[in-house]
């Protein structure tokens, strides 16, 4: 497992731009760590921001969720989903809101509508499986692991033309040209903004983790190669449904992906197929 020490931290506080959590966001922490923690006084809180309440409840009635019904309501929304589902999508949205387009030299809707879409088919892969995952935790993880591109595009002015350099035939993949452009990379650097608006340590990790080939074969817990699996293929998917073509990370771990999921090639790729239908 990839580490970060606390100079390193340090280093990456002087010199990037992080959004602080919103107010909201730190009240509902607050409620959460009560030892028995108010539904009611949670739902009337995050129902006095229109526009959060609007996108949890866009996407609680989302493909995401499958629901039979829809939801009207943050109050019923709490009770369905749980504090921790509707704490994650309310960090979701607001971490989202919180990077400006016009501090930031990449394109952010395409950028948001890309982990959109990875976030969609880490929840689809999921549900297609027989392990047991939670829905939100996957969408999360596919929605922020590359949080540290927003920070890069911030910082670096010239960030737009490395990550652009993605979407050409290249071995080298983003991370190795973060490294020899900057010396820092967007995994290291999502791993600080997701820790710093407290998202669960294990999404952390996974975030600073998500383009370390050797994670697989490293001894880390298996539902976290579950999870890592998970969001890899669906990285992939989404890449490939893009560019027609696979990401640089993809082809060093797609056995090992396989195996993890127990999974075959020709289940793959009637899982591309499916999610082309679907116009992912």
């Amino acid at each position: 497992m990839l580490d970060v020490n606390d100079s390193v931290l340090a280093d990456i506080n002087r010199g990037f731009f992080v959004p602080a959590q919103p107010k909201l966001l730190i009240k509902l922490q607050q409620l959460m760590a009560a030892n028995e923690p108010d539904l009611n006084h949670i739902a009337a809180t995050i129902s006095q921001d229109v526009s959060v309440s609007s996108t949890v409840l866009k996407t609680i009635n989302s493909p995401v969720y499958g629901l039979s019904r829809s939801i009207s309501d943050i109050h019923k929304s709490v009770r369905y989903i749980g504090l921790d589902g509707i704490v994650s999508l309310v960090t979701n949205t607001l971490i989202k809101r919180s990077f400006k387009q016009s501090d930031c030299n990449i394109a952010l809707e395409e950028f948001w509508e890309n982990a959109t879409n990875i976030a969609n088919v880490c929840v689809e892969i999921g549900n297609s499986l027989k392990q047991a995952v939670s829905k939100e935790k996957l969408f999360s993880l596919g929605l922020f692991h590359d949080c540290g591109i927003p920070a890069m595009a911030i910082k670096y002015k010239n960030y737009n033309e490395i990550y652009k350099s993605i979407n050409k035939k290249t071995a080298l993949s983003l991370i190795e040209v973060e490294e020899k452009n900057y010396h820092v990379n967007h995994a290291i650097i999502g791993y600080y903004v997701a820790s710093s608006w407290r998202l669960p340590k294990d999404i952390c990790q996974l975030i600073l983790a998500h383009h370390d080939r050797n994670f697989l074969r490293e001894e880390n817990s298996r539902i976290q190669k579950f999870y890592f699996s998970i969001l890899k293929m669906a990285e992939n998917i989404v890449h490939y449904r893009k560019n027609d073509r696979d990401s640089t990370d993809w082809p060093t771990m797609r056995n090992a992906i396989f195996k993890q999921l127990d999974i075959s090639s020709d289940d793959y790729h009637v899982f591309l197929e499916e999610m082309a239908e679907l116009q992912v």
